[in-house]
């Protein structure tokens, strides 16, 4: 079956049909709202902790680290300790998107491998590799390297009754030659088109380098 828009003129002679400022009303707030389905990075809490990575010291990246986190970065820019870091993996959730268990956490840790178009993250259990992830990446003016694992999801009927989703991740070295995790979140909602309350944080981690023996 074939649907036509048609108008047509009332007694009055105005004209009854879709109007093109609506058209352009919802045409901008749906660009607004796209827009702003994207997590933002904030580098204050990391400004003075890391070194700034260049195609020249990029290998510097590369080696063994905890999986779990040591301390986190505040909004001060001073980093505290993360209590109870076992609790708390964040690596393989922010890199594979997944949740692995380890049997022995204190055993656990992650290899990384820079190369020139990739990075490799080995997590391994003593000897044994529980998952390997590879990703590409850009390296950031600001000295990050900004990982592809990038995505932003829509739920129900965008710009309708539904929400987004948008998360980011991005790593780099620390001056005591650890590795900071930077990972930043953004949740929108809409109805109708009037954007709901949402919520977004950007959280910065510290990952302790394990030394060769």
């Amino acid at each position: 079956m074939d649907i036509h828009c048609s108008t047509s003129i009332n007694s009055n002679g105005t004209t009854i049909g879709f109007n093109q400022k609506i058209t352009t009303t919802i045409l901008a707030l749906a660009c607004c709202f796209f827009l702003s389905a994207c997590a933002s990075f904030s580098d204050g809490p990391i400004r003075y902790h890391k070194v700034k990575l260049t195609e020249r010291n990029l290998s510097m990246l590369s080696g063994t680290y905890e999986l779990y986190p040591d301390s986190v970065y505040k909004k001060n820019g001073k980093a505290g300790l993360q209590v109870n870091s076992s609790k708390y993996e964040k690596f393989h959730q922010y890199i594979g998107k997944s949740k692995i268990d380890f049997d022995t956490p204190a055993n656990a840790h992650v290899v990384v491998q820079v190369s020139d178009h990739q990075v490799n993250f080995l997590f391994k259990e003593d000897s044994l590799v529980k998952d390997t992830v590879s990703l590409s990446y850009k390296l950031q003016s600001r000295g990050l390297l900004l990982l592809g694992n990038k995505y932003t999801k829509f739920e129900g009927i965008p710009y309708v009754l539904g929400g987004s989703r948008s998360e980011k991740t991005r790593i780099g070295l620390a001056k005591d030659g650890g590795l900071i995790m930077n990972h930043a979140v953004d949740n929108t909602g809409a109805v109708l088109l009037f954007f709901m309350a949402g919520y977004s944080y950007n959280a910065s981690y510290h990952f302790k380098r394990i030394n060769s023996k």
